[in-house]
């Protein structure tokens, strides 16, 4: 167990620094605005795809594609369940109109690839990534229907609809893109030229290390003065840290599928709220700043509840 934990605190330790770098650049006002803002474009548009790409055509075979599936219907499943109490406790808490879809989304849905790849991969390895891709499918399929559709009702404008040509758009976003590129090749067994797989890996392997450090430049410019707990914000970290891990363990073990995908959907399960929360409140005219606070706030703590979650996914 000692050693176990020790891993899993290394691990995070090596992501903190990274992020602390992020930190100190933007403190230092070594980073202005135009990096702030290239960087998650570069990230999720060209080398999160080219990482996923590169994983798929190097890691994954035909005979993993069932196992994929059902790891997907498996992660639909609780966040779904996820999502209904959710609405419960919207009704319970009497949370005000205007922030009732983002209180349900930040519940529910988290940053299962932006930050649940790396840190994925940081405590279980490259073995990791087909389970990682399937809660991440699933939860693009839930957030960018249902949860999009939710935070729409939020907003003064026109609702969106669940199921519409803007909503296939963003759900077939870069990542998604590039695995399914991969993927697609993978199943065709159709040969990729050597350069075209090193130069995908090689600006793929960039992911990590700029995604966290965004992170931390992220957190430099949280205001904690003029932060307060309301029990909006609090019952969204419970969700986030304790429902909907508990939720997905106890369907995990009922389903006994294989230890890897039920280790990695437990961690995916109790990651920061969804990024895009923050941008799609923006979109929507919402709450914005609940958005950018459960999303800082749950991100920071994710510094601690990472270890501990690791080190509870090592008795499975």
């Amino acid at each position: 167990m000692d050693h176990v934990l020790l891993n899993a605190f290394d691990s995070v330790l090596t992501l903190f620094l990274m992020g602390l770098l992020g930190f100190y650049l933007v403190r230092k006002g070594l980073v202005n605005q135009d990096a702030k803002n290239f960087l998650p474009r570069f990230v999720v548009g060209y080398a999160l795809p080219l990482y996923l790409f590169s994983t798929a055509i190097k890691e994954l075979s035909r005979g993993d594609l069932p196992g994929l599936l059902t790891g997907t219907a498996l992660a639909v499943v609780t966040m779904t369940l996820t999502l209904i109490l959710a609405m419960v406790f919207i009704r319970v808490l009497k949370v005000r109109q205007g922030r009732q879809g983002l209180f349900a989304v930040g519940f529910t849905f988290s940053n299962t690839m932006f930050l649940g790849l790396p840190i994925n991969v940081a405590l279980f390895g490259e073995s990791a990534l087909p389970f990682v891709i399937s809660y991440f499918f699933s939860n693009s399929l839930m957030f960018w229907t249902v949860g999009s559709y939710l935070m729409s009702l939020d907003g003064p404008g026109q609702k969106s609809q669940i199921f519409s040509l803007e909503t296939v758009k963003r759900f077939f976003n870069p990542p998604l893109t590039g695995f399914l590129i991969g993927l697609f090749l993978v199943v065709l067994e159709i040969p990729i030229p050597g350069f075209v797989a090193s130069s995908a890996r090689m600006l793929g392997s960039t992911t990590t290390p700029l995604a966290i450090i965004f992170i931390g430049m992220s957190l430099a410019d949280l205001d904690l003065k003029s932060l307060r707990l309301e029990k909006d914000i609090v019952f969204v970290m419970l969700g986030r840290f304790l429902i909907c891990p508990l939720i997905t363990m106890t369907l995990c073990l009922a389903v006994n599928l294989s230890p890897g995908l039920n280790r990695v959907f437990i961690i995916q399960s109790s990651l920061p709220v969804l990024a895009n929360c923050s941008i799609m409140a923006g979109y929507y005219r919402s709450d914005t700043s609940f958005a950018v606070l459960i999303v800082s706030l749950t991100t920071t703590l994710s510094l601690f509840t990472v270890p501990l979650f690791r080190l509870l996914v090592s008795f499975i």
